[in-house]
């Protein structure tokens, strides 16, 4: 795409902004505004006619992405439909076909089963294991039971909390990293203990965190 037009008149401008992406065409637009005092008629009919052309791309897309929505909620409604409580069962399924559960599921599931939005959200926020938020590539999570707190678990959550911006329960804003706690991971013998991608780490010490968050970060420059 273009980034640096060549132009600021009106002769060449409205044929050429087609090859323009969003972040350019604003570049133009104020830029041809700056040297007129106005957005010419010819290139505000154009840039118009685009975003047109562009949103009804989008529209189909969006149309597309609904389908496969529907179509999967419907799949999961079928499946748990004569089940006793199967709503949690089926916020069970979705969390684990998209390792969150994403709102506009959330509304399709509202709408397939006639329960009130409210209500699933009722049940998503008052058990734990539900997240309401895409996962991140990688998750640390600190026991914080007793033995764990008694050993200095607090210490490892703040530590985690400046190091990764981040409180608990949240997943950093480029979702490598999630971070959260828990009650207890039955590791008493080793606290204070966390867990780093499935694998139990004993005998945490806050020295090590920044080692441990370094080497989780590096995993996505490798596999860049």
């Amino acid at each position: 795409m273009k980034t640096n037009p060549p132009f600021l008149g009106t002769e060449t401008a409205a044929a050429d902004l087609k090859h323009f992406d969003e972040a350019a065409l604003i570049d133009v637009l104020e830029k041809v505004e700056q040297k007129h005092g106005f957005i010419p008629r010819d290139i505000s009919d154009e840039v118009g006619r685009l975003l047109e052309v562009r949103l009804e791309r989008l529209r189909r897309i969006q149309g597309k992405l609904d389908s496969t929505i529907r179509r999967d909620v419907q799949q999961h409604v079928a499946h748990w439909r004569n089940e006793e409580g199967n709503l949690i069962m089926i916020l069970h399924a979705i969390q684990n076909q998209y390792g969150y559960v994403p709102r506009e599921v959330a509304m399709e599931l509202s709408r397939e089963l006639g329960v009130k939005l409210a209500r699933i959200y009722e049940v998503i926020t008052f058990y734990h294991y539900f997240k309401l938020q895409p996962p991140g590539a990688h998750n640390i999570t600190v026991c914080n039971g007793t033995a764990c707190y008694l050993k200095g678990s607090g210490d490892l959550i703040g530590e985690l909390r400046t190091l990764l911006g981040i409180s608990e329960g949240q997943t950093t804003p480029d979702r490598q990293i999630h971070f959260d706690t828990v009650r207890c991971i039955g590791c008493c013998g080793m606290a204070p203990a966390m867990v780093v991608d499935g694998k139990t780490c004993g005998h945490a010490k806050t020295s090590d965190l920044a080692g441990r968050v370094a080497a989780l970060k590096a995993k996505k420059e490798n596999a860049a």
